[in-house]
């Protein structure tokens, strides 16, 4: 890893951010990661955002559709409509899985129906790093009910017990999911 990164983050390809953003992920993950995995990690995010900002402003890309990112800085996923925060899921990894705490729609946008639109988001990229999703928060429960399709992002265990509390007539259905 030390080799391949470069001394100027600017002068390297888009291409070689990605997978050097991709192993220094992976390289936070660690039971010990190197005290400057995180501050690598930071730098190449913002190097690639700088860089998609540039591309939009060259492309004209129309402000009223919505933007989602991961900010690993604050263990959350945003969605942002016309450069404003419309909503979040805050999340924590733990190995190969991403627990989903806690999701925050802002008043300003509920009307808009952006909550599914956040959570796809979030378990396409879940999906895209091959992380297990753990769903805690009951945003992300309700639309795992809703689209049993992503299902399969879950653990086998949580799967079941998933299943479990939408089977009809379960007494536990109502008290734990909320």
């Amino acid at each position: 890893m030390e080799s391949d990164f470069p001394s100027s983050l600017t002068e390297a390809s888009t291409r070689h951010l990605r997978m050097l953003c991709n192993r220094t992920y992976q390289l936070l993950d660690l039971d010990r990661p190197a005290l400057e995995t995180r501050e690598r990690y930071d730098a190449l995010v913002q190097e690639l955002e700088r860089r998609e900002r540039q591309a939009v402003q060259r492309g004209g890309v129309d402000d009223a559709r919505e933007t989602f990112r991961d900010n690993a800085l604050f263990s959350r996923f945003e969605l942002y409509r016309n450069g404003m925060m419309a909503g979040y899921v805050q999340y924590e990894m733990r190995g190969g899985d991403i627990l989903l705490l806690h999701a925050v729609v802002d008043p300003k946008f509920r009307h808009l129906g952006l909550e599914p639109v956040l959570m796809q988001a979030v378990l396409l990229n879940a999906h895209r790093r091959r992380l297990a999703v753990i769903p805690y928060c009951p945003e992300a429960q309700d639309f795992l009910a809703a689209h049993p399709q992503f299902l399969s992002l879950l653990t086998a265990q949580q799967r079941r017990r998933f299943r479990l509390l939408l089977a009809p007539g379960s007494a536990e259905a109502g008290q734990e999911r909320r």
